[in-house]
């Protein structure tokens, strides 16, 4: 199992440099707070991700994220500038909330472990590769593919916590339900197995391995992050010989800053 998913992770970025995509989910950014004491608050923001973590008891915290991909573009001829982390004809994002558990694992509490469990809902939007193609003036809405979805997941992420520097890795397992999947007049027009293959998206829930590393660095209460995830869908059947990252992004890169406040951090020198 750990080969196959080693195998599936090189396999998609070497997939996604180089073929057209239409992406009908984006992974949004893990959420590893890394809290280790009540009361403690830390906040994310990136261009496309906001996120919250707050601690309500010593061992027991509520999380929030949202996110909002907006790189939609319709100008014809121009639709397939992708590149490994952006589709530029995407725009969605979700809205989660989960509920977790945290434990620092040693006497500094510089080593935390976490684990958060919610559920968020979501759309995207995006056009069919059929747009690109075409020879004179279009609507774009013709090309216009539209999902919804559930999504459930489970996040275990261990970590090291410092007032300078802070890394962590996150295996997050998400189960994505499509639903109310639409295709516009136009889309798919000269292949039915394409429209049928988009289509039986939503017949089964799909579960996802999205692994992800965190990396932060500045001092005490701001610093910066950034984050590498990978997306693997564990359950291809559906694709029916189609490639495994064509409506699923399989890579995400991230860089924004983080908050934290926290008493901790005026207790450091005295413990050191």
């Amino acid at each position: 199992m750990k080969n196959q998913i080693i195998t599936s992770l090189s396999i998609l970025t070497i997939a996604a440099l180089s073929s057209c995509n239409r992406h009908i989910y984006v992974p949004n950014a893990v959420n590893a707070p890394l809290l280790k004491e009540k009361y403690e608050f830390k906040g994310n923001i990136t261009p496309t991700n906001l996120q919250t973590a707050f601690a309500i008891t010593d061992n027991i915290a509520l999380m929030a994220n949202g996110q909002y991909v907006y790189n939609y573009n319709f100008d014809a001829g121009n639709n397939n500038n992708n590149d490994l982390f952006i589709d530029n004809n995407t725009r969605g994002g979700v809205i989660e909330g989960a509920v977790g558990f945290f434990k620092p694992l040693d006497l500094k509490q510089r080593m935390v472990f976490d684990v958060y469990g919610g559920y968020g809902n979501g759309r995207f939007k995006t056009l069919d590769k059929g747009y690109d193609n075409s020879n004179t003036p279009s609507n774009p809405n013709d090309y216009l593919l539209k999902t919804h979805f559930n999504k459930f997941f489970l996040q275990p992420s261990i970590g090291f916590v410092h007032p300078v520097i802070e890394a962590a890795f996150s295996s997050r397992f998400s189960v994505v339900k499509f639903y109310d999947l639409y295709t516009g007049a136009k889309a798919f027009e000269n292949d039915a197995n394409r429209k049928l293959n988009f289509l039986q998206i939503q017949e089964k829930a799909l579960p996802f391995f999205e692994p992800a590393f965190t990396f932060r660095v500045g001092y005490k209460y701001v610093k910066f992050q950034m984050q590498l995830l990978f997306s693997v869908p564990l359950n291809d059947d559906t694709y029916n010989g189609y490639d495994i990252n064509q409506y699923f992004q399989p890579v995400a890169f991230g860089m924004g800053a983080s908050v934290n406040i926290a008493r901790w951090y005026d207790e450091f020198r005295k413990k050191k």
